[in-house]
């Protein structure tokens, strides 16, 4: 039997993992996938250091979990440029890295693994079972007991469904990776190109992730690749694509409860994600030490496991920010149905308001009337 067994071994569960098993806690970690961090399924873009303080400012000590080393940081940015559906452009400061996710999150796997953890991979789990007392997850192949489950299995979580647990709600992205020399600003496209969310070109050292997500309910009868296919043309970018990747990125803030008698949601299956942005990277991370460290505790008590300081200690350190992406979220629904309304919103808002809303700071729509 296992202490604590982690589905999923991206950001969120990895570093779980990491921190459970620092904790003295015997852990176990079942990824699907064959190779970990393969294929990448996100923009791979991190901000810096400095910007994870000010997006963050309830996390503590950030700098223990991102300082990134060289080799896995494709490039550098400075600043993100909003470009409405009309072609106005808007120019914040934000300073950000770009990853080369296999790496990084191979890297954060081993991490675990050096710190007492097993890594079982190619192996998908198909649910888990509770009888007697005790927790069993099942995977295509054989079973293994755990005192404590956590679901860092992604947006589509099995252990979230197995649990009876809410799942949040999904935005459908799509990506090509494409040749060429680009900029060191990230650019984002609002609404126009992806109804209901925005496009993407994110710069890498000899490429760029440029992609789109959206919201299915201002998509009408619209393929999201066609959608994609249409951007790319529209940047004159088509002749040089390399790879093509598409996943859900979670869009309507942390669920409710995200912990359930022994078992613990985290990062995407959690809904971590900043729900205006997409970003989920940071949020992931700090919420998967926390995860990790009451776990850790817990198995050390010996006394009958109880999670809630997990949901405690999670919404006290990244909570705020959580919330403030989601109402700027909600408030940017209201105008993503009309090209004439959001086009007036970012006018108004201009670049100050922009920096506001790219760092998750709360944003009073009467302040920019």
């Amino acid at each position: 039997m296992y202490d604590v067994i982690v589905v999923g071994a991206g950001p969120a569960g990895s570093t779980t993992a990491k921190y459970a098993a620092e904790g003295g806690a015997e852990t176990l970690i079942i990824e699907k996938r064959k190779q970990v961090g393969v294929p990448v399924q996100c923009g791979e873009f991190l901000p810096s250091l400095a910007e994870i303080y000010d997006l963050v400012p309830g996390a503590l000590n950030p700098e223990e979990l991102f300082v990134v080393k060289e080799s896995f940081i494709s490039r550098r940015t400075d600043k993100i440029r909003f470009i409405s559906p009309g072609g106005k452009k808007l120019v914040c400061d934000f300073s950000g890295i770009v990853l080369e996710r296999k790496l990084f999150d191979n890297y954060l796997a081993e991490e675990a693994v050096k710190s007492g953890a097993e890594l079982l991979t190619g192996t998908k789990v198909v649910g888990i079972e509770k009888n007697n007392g005790r927790t069993k997850v099942v995977t295509s192949g054989e079973s293994y007991e755990g005192k404590i489950i956590v679901g860092a299995d992604g947006p589509v979580s099995t252990v979230a469904d197995s649990a009876g647990m809410q799942k949040p709600e999904l935005s459908p992205c799509v990506n090509y990776e494409i040749a060429g020399d680009f900029e060191p600003v990230v650019e984002m496209y609002l609404g126009g190109a992806a109804p209901g969310g925005y496009a993407w070109v994110i710069p890498k050292a000899k490429s760029a992730n440029v992609g789109l997500g959206v919201q299915e309910k201002f998509v009408k009868n619209s393929n999201l690749k066609t959608l994609l296919d249409n951007f790319v043309e529209k940047l004159n970018l088509k002749k040089s694509i390399l790879n093509y990747s598409g996943g859900n990125d979670p869009c309507s803030g942390p669920i409710n409860e995200t912990v359930k008698e022994n078992v613990l949601l985290v990062g995407d299956a959690a809904g971590h994600v900043m729900a205006s942005n997409g970003g989920g990277i940071p949020i992931a991370m700090l919420c998967g030490r926390i995860a990790g460290e009451v776990c850790a505790e817990q198995i050390k008590n010996k006394n009958k496991i109880s999670l809630a300081g997990y949901e405690k200690l999670w919404r006290k350190q990244v909570g705020e920010t959580l919330s403030n992406s989601l109402k700027t979220k909600k408030i940017a629904d209201m105008v993503f149905g009309s090209g004439i309304l959001l086009e007036f919103a970012i006018g108004r808002l201009g670049s100050r308001g922009m920096e506001r809303v790219v760092r998750c700071k709360p944003v009073n729509p009467l302040n920019y009337l």
